[in-house]
């Protein structure tokens, strides 16, 4: 699976509530997803734990998040 897929694949998980299996596959294959794009893959995996209510996982994942970019406006509660 090429980064954009994984990436969207994660998100429909995520749309079908299916949280943990979101996260997962971003950080399963973050290493085949392009560096261009990892900040989405992250992000991806950031609103996952959100929506999750798991605040501690968030965090982590907004750290990463802002690791590439730490201007983004929806990881700032979390930093």
């Amino acid at each position: 699976m090429h980064g954009h897929d994984i990436i969207k694949k994660s998100a429909e998980l995520r749309g079908h509530r299916r949280f943990g299996e979101a996260i997962a596959l971003i950080e399963n294959n973050i290493s085949n997803i392009d560096e261009e794009l990892k900040i989405n893959g992250w992000l991806e995996a950031f609103y996952a734990a959100r929506e999750n209510g798991d605040q501690a996982q968030a965090k982590r994942f907004a750290s990463l998040v802002a690791a590439i970019d730490p201007d983004v406006p929806s990881i700032k509660p979390y930093l």
